[in-house]
């Protein structure tokens, strides 16, 4: 099956930055990146498609629709057969962190900034 790694940040630099991870660690050679939820959700409303698995790293805090936001929307409108979503904020309410855990798409939540050894870590349990 093959796969979609997706970044959606509105921070570009940020998007940078995850991008090269995700080249240097193996994940994706390019991957792709959306600056807001709505041309993400756009994105994969159009290529849903059941033999590829979506791999979304979603932040949370974003202007217009938020990273709830687009869970909500994309659990509505789409088949999440195969669709993962790891969420990346800097967020330290103890809410998102248990709304996460709780959301059965969200396999985890990543504090910004993320290292290469998280990133590598990461990588090694989605090839698993």
């Amino acid at each position: 099956m093959s796969r979609n790694v997706i970044i959606v940040d509105d921070d570009k630099i940020v998007c940078k930055v995850t991008k090269r991870m995700f080249q240097i660690c193996g994940l994706s050679n390019d991957p792709i990146i959306f600056n807001s939820g709505k041309k993400a959700l756009a994105f994969l409303k159009e290529t849903n498609n059941e033999k590829e698995r979506n791999i979304i790293f979603l932040d949370i805090n974003m202007p217009f629709i938020n990273g709830w936001e687009f869970i909500d929307i994309l659990s509505k409108e789409t088949t999440l057969l195969h669709t993962t979503i790891y969420l990346i904020t800097s967020s330290i309410f103890p809410e998102d962190h248990t709304r996460a855990r709780e959301n059965k798409i969200v396999a985890d939540i990543l504090i910004k900034p993320i290292t290469l050894a998280k990133t590598k870590q990461l990588v090694a349990e989605i090839n698993k």
